[in-house]
């Protein structure tokens, strides 16, 4: 049998109204977590440890619990783990296809977590730009990265270009990149911009999150019929709080105090690897914010 979660990664550090809205989207079919990656600053590895034992418990007749990180090439899946055991014991790298071969962590005595190598499901409607755009292919490889630009600057508010390079936006897509080459010193034989490689920075920055930029989640229907952004009409509950939480959260309170109390005498049957014990980031723990999407602090 097999079970599925989503862990939305680095980009939902700041809990804004779509990103929560993204969460309780998700967790209408499978439990959903917002995380933030971090060996230091974590968000979220509570929520996900406490997860992780749940399952463990459903499933007490098996020696051991397999978790595999699947997902796109760099999409955060090796720092997710790396923050779980507060070490880096996967090698990570703002590149598609940094990890080759599957690694087995020790999380806890029956949980392993396996690292994998990104996939990318196929699909007949992917465009190059798609590919592109969600980090599946290296930026250096690409020919004529220019032409892209216009695909990102439609996905990002023009503010937050001026305010990431500090120069006003620009109709002319060619314009705004000679522009920030000017401005950066990146120029060719003769004082020609070289559009070339400062479109590949432009792409990068966007991948790596240096850019704002947010996709908000499918329209549902609202109260009276028309059409809302899937999440955001009525705030019920708090940020990806799964059905019943908090009832088995209190529940489990008086549990985990004897056990805790027991674990003096005699050895832990889950004992947790070095770094693995949960922080007290509960996602249950914290409201939605109301600040607009895409506003920065």
């Amino acid at each position: 049998m097999s079970q599925c979660s989503f862990i939305a990664g680095n980009r939902l550090l700041t809990l804004h109204l779509y990103q929560a809205a993204w969460v309780r989207h998700l967790s209408k079919d499978y439990p959903t977590l917002a995380f933030h990656a971090n060996i230091n600053n974590s968000f979220g590895k509570g929520s996900l440890i406490a997860l992780l034992r749940q399952f463990s418990s459903l499933h007490s007749d098996r020696k051991q619990v397999s978790v595999g990180f699947i997902g796109y090439p760099n999409t955060g899946k090796s720092s997710i783990i790396n923050t779980l055991r507060k070490k880096k014991v996967c090698t990570v790298a703002p590149i598609p296809g940094e990890t080759k071969v599957w690694q087995y962590i020790t999380l806890m005595k029956r949980i392993y977590l396996i690292d994998c190598p990104g996939i990318v499901p196929p699909s007949v409607n992917d465009t190059e730009e798609d590919i592109l755009l969600r980090g599946v292919c290296r930026v250096e490889n690409v020919e004529n990265p220019e032409q892209y630009i216009p695909a990102v600057l439609r996905r990002v508010q023009p503010r937050h270009l001026e305010r990431t390079y500090g120069i006003k936006h620009q109709e002319d897509y060619l314009d705004w990149l000679a522009l920030l080459a000017r401005q950066g010193g990146r120029l060719l034989k003769g004082g020609e911009a070289d559009l070339d490689g400062v479109a590949k920075m432009v792409i990068n920055d966007f991948l790596r999150g240096k850019i704002p930029w947010y996709t908000p989640p499918p329209k549902g229907k609202g109260k009276d019929g028309e059409e809302i952004e899937d999440g955001v009409d009525g705030r019920e509950g708090r940020l990806g709080e799964m059905p019943r939480k908090r009832k088995l959260d209190e529940n489990n309170e008086p549990a985990e105090k004897e056990e805790a109390e027991s674990s003096d005498s005699q050895p832990a049957e889950d004992e947790e690897a070095e770094g693995a014990e949960s922080d007290n980031d509960s996602i249950a723990n914290i409201e939605v914010s109301d600040v607009e999407s895409g506003e920065e602090d």
